[in-house]
């Protein structure tokens, strides 16, 4: 599975956003969102989250702890209603700076979560030689 493609929606009066529907059968009934280091969420799908997370607790303990808290205390297990809606938790909107207008944008196993701001304003910097170089170097 790969998710591919962007699309925009917004947050309603009680945080709820619709999941795009072209994600929503690949998700699953269950999925995880957290936060990155970047300004942006990724979502997961149950399998991937699962995958995510063991990787997380191969690391020593000692150097654990702060990934575990800054990426597994700010999760989400979201399950969509019936119109395909979730939730947002403030604390994961806060980070990605959103407050209206969110993008998702497939990124393969994963899916990014855009305030749609910050995403039209990366869209406007991005760097497309630095991308041809490394794209170059990996043999895509």
């Amino acid at each position: 599975m790969s998710f591919v493609g962007s699309f925009k929606h917004s947050l309603d009066a009680k945080k709820r956003v619709f999941i795009p529907s072209k994600f929503r059968e690949d998700l699953g009934d269950e999925f995880y969102i957290t936060r990155k280091f970047d300004s942006y969420l990724s979502i997961y799908t149950a399998e991937d989250w699962a995958a995510y997370v063991e990787k997380i607790e191969r690391l020593p303990e000692s150097e654990a702890v702060e990934i575990q808290d800054f990426l597994l205390g700010a999760a989400q297990k979201c399950v969509p209603d019936a119109s395909g809606r979730i939730i947002l938790d403030e604390r994961l909107a806060k980070h990605a700076g959103i407050d209206k207008s969110i993008v998702f944008v497939g990124a393969g196993r994963q899916i990014r979560i855009w305030a749609e701001e910050t995403w039209n304003e990366k869209e406007a910097t991005r760097d497309l030689g630095k991308m041809r170089e490394l794209m170059k170097q990996y043999g895509l």
